[in-house]
């Protein structure tokens, strides 16, 4: 294979997880990270790697990583403050792209703005390639096919389950979680979201609904509405849908206190002045990446992801179920497999793309079963 994977945040928590996946599957990823000493020191580590320095405050640095076929994969978070570079360089290069942000304006602004040049190019963005948000994606086509053409709605829900639990059993709060995702998660509280209602995509605010999933057991679990590549994705493959609506219950039985809060903290961001100064004295200072879960940790906790497709009437049509590996265990594990499918050029599409567009219904499956992610029966 002549193409490289270039990955771009390699010591950061989410980099440092999924550099050790794309060896573990056989490949020699060129590691690239700002800290010149701290990246060749991981290569060592994972058996003397390529190496490459990058800072997303001097763009042509970041340029320089890639060239036409190459994947450039991204793990530097938080992404509103240093995603755009590595975008802009793949689209520049001739490179594929993915990356595991969450941030539902960086996503918005892959799909939007970068899009049409990523298609003149040639070259397909895969942005939130991770737990955040392949396994709707999945879990949501696979509902919507069950379902058959009478399906105009579908919610999805994303959870955690605790320490090897069984089925079912759930944190009752929240999982522990790394430094760039505390820092995007109170980025998402300052910045537009956006969902898909009415056949249409709308501006929204993060965590304006409370969403209910049933499961099979008659039990309820709730979640926070969020942003996501579903609502920009899913409608593209399945016309007839009207509403995609998906959500996050990781805080479990807090889950419903969580969105009260949001909810509260949303009305005293409308007052003039405090959204501006809560970014420049609160969200400015958080750190961007850095420590997360304990091996320990991941090894024993899990994920399950729900979808629910409904008819216009409100009658639930099918339910799908999957569940897999730790969020960030799997973040890793989708992130190296994405990457080595765009190296081997098996993408269906270009431009901005969701799961489904570039790799089929079929073949996502497969490969998210591959890393730990499968229906439950």
């Amino acid at each position: 294979m002549a193409e490289r994977i270039v990955l771009y945040g390699a010591t950061g928590y989410t980099g440092r997880l999924t550099a050790t996946e794309l060896v573990a599957r056989g490949h020699t990823p060129v590691l690239a990270g700002r800290n010149t000493f701290a990246v060749r020191q991981l290569a060592d580590e994972l058996g003397g790697l390529p190496t490459a320095t990058a800072d997303a405050a001097d763009p042509d640095s970041v340029r320089a990583l890639v060239g036409r076929g190459d994947v450039l994969l991204s793990t530097v978070g938080p992404f509103h403050r240093f995603g755009a570079p590595a975008v802009e360089a793949a689209i520049a290069a001739g490179a594929n792209y993915l990356d595991s942000t969450g941030e539902q304006a960086f996503i918005r602004r892959v799909f939007e703005d970068w899009d049409p040049s990523a298609r003149a190019a040639g070259v397909t963005l895969l942005t939130a390639f991770g737990f955040d948000y392949v396994p709707g994606n999945l879990a949501a086509a696979l509902a919507l096919e069950q379902a058959g053409p009478d399906a105009t709605s579908v919610i999805v829900g994303y959870f955690t389950r605790g320490r090897a639990g069984p089925l079912g059993r759930f944190a009752g709060s929240a999982p522990p979680v790394s430094r760039g995702t505390i820092t995007s998660a109170a980025q998402a509280m300052l910045e537009p979201g956006f969902s898909w209602k009415g056949g249409e995509l709308r501006t929204e605010t993060v965590g304006h609904d409370l969403l209910r999933h049933r499961l099979a057991d008659g039990r309820t679990r709730t979640s926070v509405s969020v942003s996501s590549t579903e609502h920009l994705s899913l409608p593209r493959v399945y016309p007839r849908l009207r509403e995609v609506r998906v959500g996050l219950g990781a805080a479990g039985v807090a889950t419903p206190a969580v969105w009260a809060l949001g909810r509260v903290g949303q009305e005293v961001l409308r007052i003039p002045g405090i959204r501006s100064r809560v970014r420049d004295l609160v969200i400015a200072r958080l750190p961007g990446s850095g420590g997360g879960p304990s091996e320990e940790h991941n090894a024993t906790s899990g994920c399950l992801v729900t979808a629910h497709a409904y008819a216009p009437d409100g009658t639930e049509l099918s339910r799908v179920v999957l569940t897999g590996p730790s969020v960030y265990g799997f973040t890793a594990k989708i992130l190296a497999w994405g990457a080595e499918q765009l190296a081997c050029g098996v993408a269906k599409d270009v431009g901005a793309v969701g799961p489904v567009e570039a790799f089929g219904l079929d073949e996502l499956e497969r490969g998210c079963a591959s890393v730990g992610l499968h229906r439950a029966d």
